[in-house]
């Protein structure tokens, strides 16, 4: 009979034999061997007898089967087994069994380097992306920036051990015969997912802004683009929905896992707001109180310091965070903020609750996005903030990059807003460049809102009706590895045209979805 190989032994494993039974298995492919050496039948094709095994020697396995094979099962008696063989055999099949797991081990190896990245192409342990871009829009003419990343996978930690990202971008644009900056938008932000063996997520971030064109229409869901009367000249008939705004910012933002999938976040904002309103423009006549209609008073409408505290609980079931296609990613979180300048001093609070949700409906070739966004404040917030949402990472609401897309940034402002989301989103193209995975994709979307005053004696400045606001469109996606994302967008609104009468769209660039 020929020996038998090793999946041959693994069949016969399963066989009734109580040599079998002694070591689960291993004396049995010894007696195998044995037999095979032998010319005789195994154990187990020749009926295998009843018989015990006599004694047991309880050190390693190869003396267990030394001991199991001193008596081999027979018809009818019992068949000594010379220990000396049945010690070679055990030793011959156990240098076997180490050489295959090396060769496995060796494979295994050879498999995941041809999987990692290439060291020498700036990869390895560490992950870069690197983009400049360039848009127009007519809200803030042409665009230049760029954006760039660093991580460690280092142990093979996702998503990663820690990451930096740098983004800067400024926007040029032509007034009254010449060319001026518009906007300035930098931030350099860090993130360390995994300290305290993974019990802390740290997320400090420094940003700073200055816009001499941002919005602002007023408060109220009904609030009026047009112009009065008595705006004639061109300079004020270009700046009267307009103010500067300039803000160097720094957070701080820690999450704590609790449970699996739950966690809870807290976080402490610093910013100082200087506020300059143009000549005749809206915001300076609400500032001296000569508009026409009676507004609700304004706070912060002067330069100021602020510091807010915020503090919430997160559920996080995605599968990933750069591009999830499967799972929810909820936050209800509350926040309070002191305001404070030379002459006064004014405190406010907010609530927000953000529901995500990720429904896969052909993989990650086509993910169904959802989201609803309530966000509510109270006291005595900043007039900049009614235009504003979010506790941790705030951003500008409900219209904007990650609002309503196609609704000009600022065009509506109130203390309560809500937003809501429908998005197709899919993966389609993967590809190397650099020595780096990529993947690109595609989104198309709908974003619908709207906001509420929410002051005593001042429901008018809402109107009547659903008054929903509401902006279409759609994008790229270039995946960049496994944790960045920039994303490239096209949005149309009928609010459009209040600020961007010549082109009434909405063209963003952005370093995540929006949400």
């Amino acid at each position: 009979m020929p020996a038998l190989g090793a999946s041959a032994r693994s069949d016969r494993r399963d066989s009734a034999d109580p040599i079998q039974e002694c070591t689960g298995g291993r004396p049995t492919a010894v007696a195998y061997r044995l037999a095979a050496r032998g010319g005789r039948a195994p154990p187990a094709e020749r009926g295998g007898g009843e018989e015990e095994v006599a004694r047991i020697v309880n050190v390693s396995w190869r003396m267990t089967v030394f001991a199991c094979l001193l008596v081999v099962p027979v018809r009818g008696a019992a068949e000594v087994v010379d220990p000396e063989e049945a010690a070679a055999v055990a030793a011959e099949l156990a240098a076997e069994d180490l050489a295959a797991e090396r060769a496995a081990a060796t494979a295994a190896g050879a498999e995941t380097a041809a999987e990692a990245p290439d060291e020498s192409s700036g990869s390895g342990d560490y992950e870069w992306a690197a983009l400049p871009y360039a848009a127009y829009s007519s809200d803030y003419g042409v665009l230049f920036g760029a954006a760039g990343g660093l991580g460690s996978h280092e142990g093979g930690v996702r998503p990663y051990l820690w990451r930096g990202d740098l983004a800067l971008s400024a926007s040029v644009m032509e007034h009254d015969g010449a060319y001026e900056v518009a906007q300035q938008n930098h931030q350099l932000g860090w993130d360390f997912p995994t300290l305290l063996d993974g019990r802390l997520r740290l997320q400090p971030q420094l940003r700073f802004q200055r816009t001499i064109n941002q919005g602002w229409f007023g408060i109220g869901n009904a609030s009026a683009a047009a112009l009065p009367d008595d705006v004639v000249g061109l300079e004020e008939r270009q700046r009267y929905h307009q103010f500067i705004y300039t803000a160097p910012e720094l957070r701080l933002n820690a999450r704590l896992p609790l449970v699996d999938g739950l966690s809870m976040m807290v976080g402490v904002h610093g910013r100082y707001v200087l506020i300059e309103p143009w000549t005749g423009s809206l915001l300076e006549r609400q500032m001296n109180g000569t508009t026409a209609e009676r507004d609700p008073p304004l706070v912060g409408a002067r330069d100021h310091g602020l510091i807010l505290a915020s503090a919430g609980l997160l559920w996080d079931t995605r599968d990933e965070e750069t591009a999830p296609t499967i799972g929810m990613f909820d936050e209800i979180s509350v926040r309070g903020g002191i305001g404070f300048d030379e002459e006064y001093i004014f405190a406010y609070g907010g609530v927000t609750a953000h529901l995500r949700s990720y429904v896969p409906l052909a993989g990650e070739y086509l993910v169904l996005g959802m989201r609803l966004l309530a966000d509510a404040l109270f006291g005595d917030p900043p007039f900049y903030e009614l235009g504003r949402g979010g506790a941790f990472f705030p951003v500008e609401l409900p219209g904007g990059v990650d609002g309503i897309r196609g609704v000009p940034a600022g065009r509506w402002a109130g203390r309560v807003k809500l937003i809501g989301s429908v998005e197709l989103r899919s993966i389609f193209l993967d590809f190397n460049l650099f020595g780096k995975a990529m993947n690109l994709g595609a989104d198309v979307f709908f974003d619908w809102g709207r906001v509420w005053t929410a002051q005593d004696g001042f429901s008018w400045l809402d109107g009547s009706g659903p008054g929903l606001k509401y902006g279409a469109g759609a994008g790229i996606y270039w995946r960049w590895g496994p944790s960045a994302l920039f994303r490239f967008e096209l949005a149309w609104s009928p609010d459009a045209t209040d600020a961007n009468p010549d082109l009434p769209l909405g063209i963003y660039v952005a370093f995540a979805q929006a949400f």
